[in-house]
């Protein structure tokens, strides 16, 4: 078993390693790029694609394709991660929302699992998904394009604390990071190596998606006279603790619960069962549950009269419901948008917490917690059904402080203005 002092003195080599040599001649190589580009008077700029539930860049493909100064590809690449079905749907679902936007895209070979080599296309900026590397294919994976100017919109409202969501190796090579509010940049800075650098504050990129001023209703209709209210269910996929998170998935004893809740208010509630896209590989993977289990489960949610299956976009869904019950991680902000009542569920939340942002405690204290069936029960009974909602002041004073967009532009602007900016346009 390694000892404290060898693990000190290994840490240190890698340390020094990254910042004198490696951040460094990355840090040269883009700057050469930025002079190329600076002198070009033009960007060529891919955005890789993952899924809906991922995809965040919609925004900004609107407002750099239009624009001289930036050439656009949109690149599809399924996560390696999930299973092969996950990845088709995701394929799936991604083409159609882009061609309903008219979005012109490379896409995704599965059968051989390769996906455009926009090597070709010699971008010098690249637009990330996620900040993992081994995520991606090969051609598509960050590992292989440090040299160009890598950038991230974070895929999630970052809550945790520590080096899984601010120090990994993209954290610190990526050319920018464009995050939501001074709180993650702080905590950027005091956990990545690069001390947060590569860091530009511009709100969360979601945000422009609940400042629309329309929203579709993407309800089931149920022509039976009876008017009910619109609760969205939305478990996490983390059932076990891996990869140093905390499992917050309450999915295995809730599973039947809601079942049986769709059931009990089958005259007074209509709910969407929404859960995280990678939910169903764990638990096509989970030893209690399995492919057959869980397909069987999920095409309940979407059978029965007054629930639904949402495995898309989640934004017109949230601003057309009534309510939520989850355990979500970035929903815990995102439907602070919606500005209806809101119950995080779990046992074990004090625990959780300690891995959370001040920022984040702060959030979660505005919403109802649920730790068993009967504050479930009791949540849907009084502030579902019965209208109370004695926390909706706080969560406005909440929004009001940290999640009003600032007037004036939208997050895909002021990203946008940042590059052009920054690469002398």
């Amino acid at each position: 078993m390694e000892s404290k002092i060898t693990r000190f003195i290994r840490k240190g080599i890698r340390y020094s390693y990254l910042h004198l040599w490696q951040y460094r001649t990355i840090e040269r190589v883009q700057l050469r790029r930025v002079a190329q580009v600076a002198a070009r008077g033009k960007a060529r700029v891919v955005i890789l694609a993952m899924s809906v539930p991922m995809w965040r860049y919609q925004h900004l493909y609107e407002e750099l394709s239009p624009d001289e100064r930036f050439e656009v590809k949109v690149v599809l690449s399924p996560c390696l991660n999930l299973e092969s079905e996950h990845q088709r749907a995701d394929l799936q679902g991604m083409r159609e929302y882009l061609n309903r936007r008219n979005v012109s895209y490379h896409d995704f070979n599965l059968d051989t699992f390769t996906g455009y080599d926009f090597t070709e296309f010699d971008p010098d900026i690249v637009f990330y998904p996620q900040p993992y590397e081994h995520l991606l294919c090969p051609e598509h994976d960050c590992l292989r394009h440090y040299d160009r100017l890598l950038c991230y919109y974070p895929y999630t409202f970052m809550l945790g604390n520590g080096k899984f969501f601010y120090n990994f190796h993209f954290h610190n090579l990526a050319w920018r990071l464009y995050y939501t509010n001074e709180q993650i940049l702080q905590e950027a800075q005091k956990t990545a190596w690069n001390r947060g650098r590569n860091v530009r504050i511009v709100g969360y990129p979601t945000a422009d998606d609940f400042s629309k001023p329309t929203f579709s209703d993407p309800w089931r209709v149920i022509n039976d006279g009876r008017p009910r209210k619109r609760l969205i269910w939305a478990p996490h996929f983390s059932i076990d603790s891996r990869f140093g998170i905390i499992g917050r998935s309450n999915f295995l004893w809730m599973a039947h619960f809601m079942l049986d809740v769709a059931q009990r208010y089958k005259e007074f509630l209509q709910i969407a069962f929404k859960p995280h896209p990678r939910l169903l590989s764990e638990l096509y993977n989970h030893p209690e549950w399995g492919p057959e289990k869980t397909d069987a489960y999920y095409r309940m949610w979407d059978e029965m009269e007054n629930t639904q299956l949402e495995l898309g976009d989640h934004v017109d869904l949230f601003m057309t419901s009534d309510a939520m019950v989850h355990d979500s991680g970035s929903f815990v902000i995102e439907y602070f948008y919606a500005h209806k009542p809101v119950m995080y569920v779990s046992r074990q939340l004090e625990y959780f917490l300690t891995e959370q942002t001040d920022f984040a405690r702060e959030a979660y204290s505005k919403l109802y917690i649920g730790t068993c069936e009967r504050e479930i029960l009791d949540f849907i009974d009084t502030s579902v059904l019965g209208g109370e909602d004695p926390r909706r002041d706080e969560r406005e004073q909440f929004f009001d402080r940290y999640l009003r967009p600032p007037g004036g532009k939208t997050v895909a602007e002021l990203t946008r203005d940042d590059l052009v900016a920054s690469l002398g346009l």
